[in-house]
């Protein structure tokens, strides 16, 4: 089996010559530069485009809708970077995505403070909405043509079209506490800004898969914590589950694609079905420390794609083998017996767990067929 092959037979739950490997969601910036004092070499300098091939994962391509980071809203162009404030310890600025952000300025990874977000009334996305349009001609002159003609030169490779998802949008957009105000008080400024993304993200997929291959559709979104989701589920069906429906849909009508997943962390139990419900067929990364067991997981929802789910605390340093070993053992033997399943750790790899004990993992799970 080729990449590509192997990745829609476990879609497909199909039987494969092996699992999928991509054993880790990415590496903490701090993960690296540990890993350098450990024999790491130096050329491996990131975690998204030099690290994965070092460590055998099987290559993807990533189809951006725009040139920022996924967890933006796809603006094309993106707002000007502005510093306002530094100091020795941090640094205020206007990001990419028009939020007023609190940050390190030593750059360590670590979740921005956000101060000020650029949405509040219907006149402000009004202001901001050509920013999402999609036949904005820059968006096939950056980063996504440099990524579209890696992806034809690479066809045995399996491509991801990558996006904000709607939360992620809106949270963007209003900040969390303003889209908690705006879903009783301002319902409709949550509609348009939907509208928007349905209707950029509908044309902008058709446009990419018009033009190259495409095996799946990443929608990120992080909306949920330790203790459940950020919305309620009346909500999501409300300002989420139409529009999601009517992308996939399109999608679907449009084109070969056929693999939906939405990346959230924390404790995501009610969201799988709502998510589900929308036509999300995908999920990831199941993070164990907020009560995520992808086990449970797959006894009910035996028709969803899982990637994830190894607690990355159980390879920390000073963990023995034998309780990473029952880690792996407790859990990737079942889950590759029933299918569609990518092992890999519940989130990025942090700091805290040592070369060694990364490459024993990989030892672990890929002596397992």
């Amino acid at each position: 089996m080729n990449v590509r092959e192997r990745f829609h037979a476990t879609c497909s739950f199909e039987k494969t010559d092996r699992p999928v490997r991509r054993e880790g969601m990415g590496f903490w910036n701090e993960t690296i530069a540990r890993w350098h004092n450990e024999g790491m070499p130096e050329t491996v300098t990131e975690g998204i485009f030099s690290a994965p091939p070092y460590f055998g994962y099987d290559p993807m391509c990533w189809l951006p809708i725009a040139p920022s980071a996924v967890t933006e809203p796809g603006f094309m162009p993106t707002f000007e970077s502005t510093v306002i404030e530094q100091t020795d310890t941090f640094t205020i600025s206007i990001d990419p995505g028009g939020k007023t952000t609190k940050t390190f300025t030593d750059g360590r990874s670590t979740i921005p403070q956000y101060l000020d977000s650029p949405v509040k009334t219907m006149a402000d996305f009004e202001e901001l909405k050509w920013r999402l349009d999609p036949e904005t001609p820059e968006r096939f002159t950056t980063v996504l043509d440099i990524m579209i003609s890696m992806a034809e030169n690479t066809p045995d490779n399996y491509t991801s079209i990558v996006l904000c998802g709607l939360f992620g949008t809106y949270r963007n957009l209003l900040g969390l506490t303003g889209l908690s105000i705006a879903i009783r008080r301002d319902p409709e400024l949550l509609h348009a800004i939907a509208r928007q993304w349905a209707h950029m993200h509908k044309v902008l997929i058709k446009k990419i898969a018009d033009r190259t291959r495409c095996d799946w559709i990443y929608f990120w979104e992080d909306m949920a914590y330790k203790n459940g989701p950020l919305i309620s589920p009346a909500a999501f069906r409300e300002f989420m589950s139409p529009y999601y429906r009517d992308v996939i849909d399109h999608v679907r009508a449009e084109t070969d694609i056929r693999w939906f997943g939405v990346d959230t962390d924390g404790d995501a139990w009610l969201l799988i079905p709502l998510f589900m419900e929308a036509g999300v067929n995908m999920m990831l990364p199941f993070e164990v420390q907020a009560g995520m067991d992808i086990r449970e997981v797959r006894e009910r929802y035996p028709a969803l794609v899982i990637i994830g789910g190894i607690d990355k605390r159980e390879f920390y340093e000073g963990k023995t083998k034998d309780e990473m070993r029952k880690e792996v053992m407790d859990k990737v033997p079942f889950m590759l017996k029933h299918g569609g399943y990518i092992p890999s750790f519940d989130h990025d790899v942090p700091p805290e767990v040592s070369l060694d004990n990364f490459n024993f993992f990989l030892e672990l799970v890929r002596g397992l067929r």
